[in-house]
């Protein structure tokens, strides 16, 4: 009989996710089903209907439940409604961590080391003692993690710094139900000067946290704003004036802040190294998580840092991101942490994979199709090389197969796909799906045996966690997914970790001698698409040229006046 852990969460980013004798088999975030980004929810409703339902077991079936700091009842923002968690499940039958452990949890027993360094960095999050901290420097050794320090977010947030700058300075989302838009202010940082603001940064990381954390009057936490409609925050509001005044300065605005993150994770880390030192612990891996870790451009320049970590110049020379470092994978790492450290089990190092959504089927798809078949023209038994062709004709192609990835970032299971070597092509997406700004880069999925020649650098990077940067001799062949400083955040892939996705890349590469292809997530503004239905749905909308049923062989195109687009 199986053994049973189930993480449930209800809060920004609910999901729950289930262990089944150490091993991770699904994780539901509630947001693609809900629709809205960031979305609090009942999860132990989306357990019931999915994964319970799905595979005929009760709630008798769990052997255990855990959960995050404080509970899983609790309201947001203002709403009223209390999800009913604790009428199913006493509040006693579940076991609650913090949740900044949750994280490092995650992280650490998803990687593939023994032992490693490992630093949360989120906005805030509540300890055991009632606490809240944004930095928690832990380290782990086996099957054991064990916290060094921490950070109160009442001195020092990262996550808090860059939620506020986002919203305040650049008027942007920051939170549900549109999502955070930090990527669209890392985009920026790569176009602008780093020093002219850098000290301004500097303080509202330091001297001035106190007056950036401030909340404005009736500032709506968690409720979508518009922008010409948004408080005005006493202490940002200058900057703002500057970035609405004039782009380059909103860019050299970006660019400072950028540089202020980059050099105060630096410093982090370092602590981290020397107080586990005193301690007796010395690693050459180091393992990151919390929202923070999302700024794949600081990521990806932590190994080139080259920390020294004893007198005989060893360096930091492996780093891990798990597939969800921020809150929706603290479920994640509560199940790891009571599987691995409670329980005593001995730390696996099995490759975490992202795919652990729902599986459709074929009755599914074709009800879906039936749904809107007068929008439709549908051709069966199309194989994946002419899919590939169609990506070389420059066509725009949305993938669905498999299961869903988990995670802000598809990685070929819904994906939308074209050619990196379109010189219009980033602009193409851009105007006719995604509808971003124009300084937003896309993202390439390389042969994860031929990204070293492509790339200064390269390490393994399955989950898309790291920026990198095109080797001098291939800067200007792949225009599609250049950013403008000339790098790349990209995707490894390997034929282990995902076959179909592999074959289809590597088709492309002996047609075109590309190892890659464009890959950004297969939707418009809204979460990631989960079913057929959603996929339709945002295929008919937009102007994707072909939805590609991949696991199925149906390929979709549109119905325009009664004419078929071929």
């Amino acid at each position: 009989m199986k053994h049973r852990v189930v993480g449930l969460y209800n809060w920004h980013d609910a999901n729950y996710c289930v262990f089944e004798d150490g091993v991770l088999v699904e994780h539901s975030e509630l947001e693609r089903y809900i629709r809205l980004k960031e979305t609090p929810g009942d999860s132990l409703h989306y357990l019931k209907e999915i994964y319970l339902k799905k595979n005929n077991l009760t709630i008798g079936d769990i052997n255990k439940f855990v959960s995050i700091l404080p509970d899983t009842n609790l309201e947001f923002s203002g709403n009223s409604r209390i999800f009913d968690t604790h009428n199913t499940i006493s509040k006693e039958d579940i076991i609650f961590y913090p949740h900044h452990l949750c994280h490092a949890a995650h992280a650490y027993y998803s990687s593939q080391f023994d032992g490693a360094y490992i630093l949360s960095i989120d906005s805030a999050g509540l300890e055991s003692s009632g606490n809240s901290i944004s930095v928690g420097g832990y380290i782990g050794s086996g099957n054991k993690i064990e916290k060094i320090f921490d950070i109160s977010s009442d001195i020092f947030s990262l996550g808090n710094l860059w939620g506020k700058c986002t919203r305040y300075i650049f008027k942007l989302q920051s939170g549900y139900p549109r999502g955070h838009e930090a990527g669209s202010v890392m985009a920026m940082a790569a176009m602008g000067d780093s020093v002219k603001y850098y000290e301004d940064f500097k303080k509202m990381a330091t001297v001035d946290f106190d007056s950036v954390k401030f909340n404005p009057m009736s500032h709506a936490r968690g409720i979508y704003v518009p922008p010409e409609e948004d408080k005005i925050h006493p202490y940002l509001d200058k900057y703002r004036k500057i970035a609405e005044h004039d782009e380059k300065e909103k860019f050299n605005l970006a660019a400072s802040l950028q540089r202020v993150t980059e050099e105060f994770i630096s410093q982090l880390v370092l602590r981290l190294v020397e107080e586990a030192r005193q301690s007796g612990f010395v690693s050459n891996n180091i393992c990151f998580a919390g929202g923070v870790s999302l700024n794949s451009v600081a990521m990806g320049k932590i190994i080139p840092f080259s920390y020294k970590i004893d007198n005989n110049n060893n360096s930091i020379n492996n780093i891990f991101i798990p597939p969800v470092p921020y809150d929706g994978g603290m479920t994640i790492g509560a199940c790891q942490y009571y599987w691995f450290h409670v329980l005593n089990n001995k730390k696996t190092n099995i490759f975490v994979s992202p795919y652990l959504g729902e599986l459709y089927f074929i009755e599914e798809v074709n009800a879906a199709i039936c749904d809107n078949k007068e929008g439709l023209v549908v051709k069966n038994n199309i194989s994946l090389g002419e899919c590939v062709d169609l990506i070389i004709d420059d066509k725009i192609i949305a993938v669905f197969r498999g299961r869903s990835e988990s995670g802000r970032r598809a990685l070929g299971n819904r994906s939308i796909l074209a050619s990196p070597k379109s010189l219009n092509m980033k602009d193409m997406i851009n105007e006719k799906v995604k509808h971003r700004q124009w300084y937003r880069p896309f993202a390439p999925s390389v042969l994860e045996e031929l990204a070293a020649e492509w790339f200064d650098g390269f390490f393994v990077s399955p989950y898309m966690s790291f920026v990198f940067a095109f080797k001098k001799d291939k800067l200007g062949l792949v225009p599609a997914v250049e950013h403008f400083n000339g790098t790349a955040r990209i995707q490894s892939v390997s034929r282990e970790y995902n076959e179909k996705y592999y074959e289809l890349i590597y088709d492309f590469y002996e047609k075109t001698g590309i190892p890659m292809v464009l890959n950004t997530s297969f939707n418009d503004r809204e979460p990631i698409c989960e079913t057929p239905g959603h996929a339709i749905e945002c295929f008919l909308r937009t102007e994707i040229d072909y939805l590609y049923f991949a696991d199925f062989n149906i390929l979709i195109s549109k119905n325009i006046d009664g004419k078929n687009k071929n």
